[in-house]
């Protein structure tokens, strides 16, 4: 099968989208099928490397952090998508490359299938917008890109929910977002680990809470650093990987809170180096409740953290309550999860193992390549025509052309 990914960002870029897409590359390749990937360049020269076309572009920052939209596309790189003639169109994005691989569908006929990774309504801050005054303007816009689709993944059954919400009508198919497990099944010795922790200062015999992400204000970072700025019953320490717009913030409240002396930011960490980090974790903390995939709480498991999150659907089917994590409410569940975590080091190496076993059985990536695989086979038996009449031809027409998408 020929399958051409649209993406806006791709390696050697990290988030959790990037990982995802990537991982579903290398999974469909093991199996045999031909893919190619359709990406915005992180510079304004379009250029082709392994089968990924890096289409031109350039930054909107001012718009949305580390945000960039394609510049007028050279055809030829599209004519010779166009006549590659893929099987199946995967979309996972909703802006420039969504629009370039539409295009690609109506010239070549090949079905659409779209994953919706993102959840804008806790996104539109970036651009002035309350929540809601923002959720019709995403509600509506999703609603248009997916009726081009086929089939439609969604990574959770809360991320199924809320497009329902939307009104969409299409074939909703939630598939957890797979993982490469080689990376964490990779065996790093006693001096690999005890090196890392000595560059970052942290203590062997303290147990380490980490987070990983990106630094942004929808993940919810400062109401962990509210919760453990008091907390005084048993020592630890927080490593933060990650980086983002809300860094400069997150670092004061740190500072302010009195943190410092227990709280290490690591900044970005490449995508060869991450199962690394995770070794020296005892405890994954996130209070993130804009998540639609948790890939970082399947990396986690994966590596044998247990889980400290807060409640939120994204976690069904991930967190076994008691035997891989806890889910909090509040300020009081968090500390007392912690706490009993930290007075429990049989209960904490016993909740390791399990996480570990889980993730493993769980999610990994051939397996999800063979749940996406039957959906694009669905996409081609049921692929026809969409009609549809002259006001929403016209107000698709008009969508279509909306500046920065």
């Amino acid at each position: 099968m020929r399958v051409l990914l649209a993406v806006d960002k791709y390696y050697p870029a990290i988030n959790g989208v990037i990982t995802s897409v990537k991982n579903l590359k290398e999974a469909l390749e093991r199996k045999g099928h031909v893919v190619k990937v359709l990406t915005l360049s992180e510079s304004a020269s379009t250029h082709i490397k392994d089968n990924v076309i890096y289409i031109g572009s350039m930054s909107v920052d001012k718009i949305y952090p580390d945000i960039r939209i394609k510049h007028p596309v050279m055809r030829k790189y599209i004519q010779e998508l166009i006549e590659w003639k893929p099987d199946v169109i995967h979309t996972n994005t909703e802006f420039s490359t969504y629009k370039l691989a539409k295009d690609i569908s109506r010239k070549t006929g090949a079905p659409m299938v779209h994953t919706y990774h993102t959840d804008y309504e806790d996104y539109v801050h970036y651009i002035a917008l309350s929540k809601k005054v923002g959720k019709p303007i995403v509600k509506a816009y999703i609603k248009h890109v997916t009726s081009y689709m086929q089939e439609i993944i969604a990574p959770t059954q809360k991320t199924k929910l809320q497009l329902e919400g939307y009104n969409i009508r299409n074939k909703i198919t939630v598939i957890p977002t797979g993982l490469d497990l080689s990376k964490y099944n990779k065996e790093y010795t006693a001096e690999d680990i005890e090196k890392l922790r000595t560059k970052h200062n942290l203590k062997k015999d303290v147990a380490t809470l980490i987070f990983v992400g990106r630094l942004g204000k929808e993940k919810n970072l400062l109401e962990i650093i509210n919760y453990l700025s008091d907390y005084r019953l048993y020592d630890y320490q927080f490593l933060i990987i990650g980086d983002g717009p809300d860094r400069k913030t997150i670092e004061q409240q740190i500072a302010t809170t009195g943190l410092s002396n227990k709280t290490v930011f690591t900044g970005m960490v490449s995508q060869d180096d991450i199962a690394l980090y995770y070794r020296l974790g005892s405890l994954f903390v996130s209070a993130s409740q804009s998540e639609t995939q948790g890939l970082t709480y399947i990396e986690a498991l994966t590596s044998g953290l247990p889980l400290l999150c807060k409640k939120d659907d994204c976690l069904d089917n991930v967190l076994i309550e008691g035997e891989t994590g806890w889910s909090f409410n509040n300020e009081k569940e968090f500390k007392d999860h912690l706490t009993f975590f930290l007075t429990n080091p049989d209960k904490a190496k016993e909740m390791s193992k399990k996480a570990r076993e889980f993730a493993i059985s769980s999610f990994s990536s051939d397996s999800f390549a063979d749940k996406v695989l039957s959906i694009y086979q669905e996409a081609i038996n049921n692929n026809y025509p969409k009609k549809r009449g002259m006001i929403k031809t016209v107000y698709h027409a008009l969508l279509d052309r909306l500046p920065l998408v």
